[in-house]
């Protein structure tokens, strides 16, 4: 994670390892004022230290604010703190982690439209999935995001196929496909899917439903809160892209589709004699 990322996005109370952590002079971040309505730069204007020193031991933390480089009427504060101090042989004091403790105004929690859209009745699970992480309770995280491909996978075996139907795969590897529906279970239906997946279909040779399925269930089985975090952290972006994009993928190749084949059509040459 660089500092940037750490600045945008890190929840708040997680432990990120970062050698001689400096705030960056500028961050890109949602604008909501009615000027920018978009991501925008922000820029780095202000930093203090803030050392408790009645207490025993001492608190100390630091704060960063930024302020939205176009509008100039919006404005961000963090609050962390630096970890892990040692002393190296000249001397000085260095430190190799940071946390964020703090943020004004506070982080928000929200889905994506058309990520929700695709999500359904399950947008809810996948809210409190997120809820969790941001409260460090990875396990409650993993179960949540679990929830919500176990109850989505028949929908998400429809869509794969729709979408190797779009590349011509052979109608016998879909029937395997579609066949992998009638499993009982959630997960071997999953699995079986995921195996099936065919290459076309694999964005950089990756299959998507297998890393779905192999990531959900290593992290609901003998992992801490912490490790679960991290792989949440590493399949969250897969997961939004697979709800979000296959189904979009597989709508324009088939408009493509139809629109080449209605074009090809028109012009296609006129009989004999007319």
């Amino acid at each position: 994670m660089t500092p940037q990322e750490f600045i945008q996005n890190a929840p708040l109370y997680t432990q990120i390892e970062l050698e001689n952590f400096a705030p960056p002079t500028s961050i890109m971040r949602m604008c909501g004022r009615k000027v920018c309505k978009r991501e925008t730069t922000w820029q780095r204007n202000d930093t203090c230290s803030v050392t408790l020193q009645d207490v025993s031991p001492q608190i100390s933390f630091k704060i960063v604010g930024y302020t939205c480089a176009l509008c100039r009427n919006n404005s961000l504060a963090v609050i962390y703190e630096l970890l892990n101090w040692s002393e190296d042989t000249k001397s000085r004091w260095h430190h190799t982690a940071v946390r964020k403790v703090g943020q004004i105004p506070p982080q928000e929690i929200s889905i994506p439209a058309e990520l929700s859209d695709r999500l359904g009745t399950t947008d809810g699970h996948y809210k409190k999935a997120l809820v969790s992480r941001e409260a460090g309770y990875g396990i409650g995280a993993m179960a949540y995001l679990r929830r919500v491909v176990d109850e989505k996978t028949d929908e998400l075996i429809d869509v794969v196929v729709e979408l190797a139907r779009t590349y011509n795969v052979d109608e016998k590897e879909i029937g395997e496909i579609l066949a992998a529906k009638t499993q009982t279970r959630y997960e071997d239906k999953l699995n079986v899917a995921a195996q099936l997946i065919p290459a076309a279909i694999r964005p950089g040779g990756v299959n998507p439903l297998g890393q779905l399925y192999r990531l959900t269930s290593e992290g609901l089985h003998a992992r801490t809160d912490d490790e679960c975090i991290v792989i949440f952290d590493d399949l969250k972006a897969d997961f939004e892209y697979v709800f979000r994009n296959l189904h979009s993928q597989a709508e324009e190749r088939r408009q493509f589709a139809k629109r080449v084949t209605s074009r090809a059509g028109k012009n296609a040459d006129p009989p004999n004699g007319a």
